[in-house]
């Protein structure tokens, strides 16, 4: 009756979304928590984790263990790095530290040293060790009852 109806839209906001970034000439040490996705082009000495995404920027540098979902790196990473989702090292990317990962991409010319961890080994080897430790147990019971 007095104007239109039209609803205002919420605005979900996406894990996925840069939420914060760490310019160039910008150096930060410690630990950081973000609860969104970040881009970093500065300098990080210590500890990064986001519940989004991480980018390193050509420029970005970290000495810094390193976790969040999908990881971009087109800078330098010296440090452990655990990606929920997939790590990607870009032709410019360099990576020295292990490495626990769901997906890996590695394209030529980037740089990877260190050692890497399927988390999809690592949850078979999880029901591996579970299996054999009941197939165990009841080995162990049918000993038991035949004494």
């Amino acid at each position: 009756m007095f104007g239109s109806k039209k609803k205002k839209k919420k605005k979900v906001k996406n894990p996925k979304d840069v939420g914060t970034v760490i310019s160039a000439g910008t150096k930060i040490q410690g630990e950081i928590k973000v609860e969104e996705s970040i881009r970093i082009d500065g300098e990080i000495e210590g500890k990064l984790k986001a519940e989004g995404d991480i980018f390193i920027g050509k420029q970005g540098k970290l000495r810094a263990d390193v976790e969040g979902d999908d990881i971009m790196i087109a800078g330098e990473i010296e440090g452990d790095v655990t990606a929920a989702g997939k790590l990607e090292i870009v032709s410019t990317g360099k990576l020295i530290g292990d490495i626990s990962i769901s997906n890996l991409i590695i394209h030529d010319g980037a740089i990877f040293k260190g050692n890497s961890t399927s988390k999809m080994a690592e949850s078979k080897e999880k029901e591996t060790s579970n299996k054999e430790s009941s197939k165990n147990n009841t080995n162990k019971k049918k000993r038991t009852k035949s004494a």
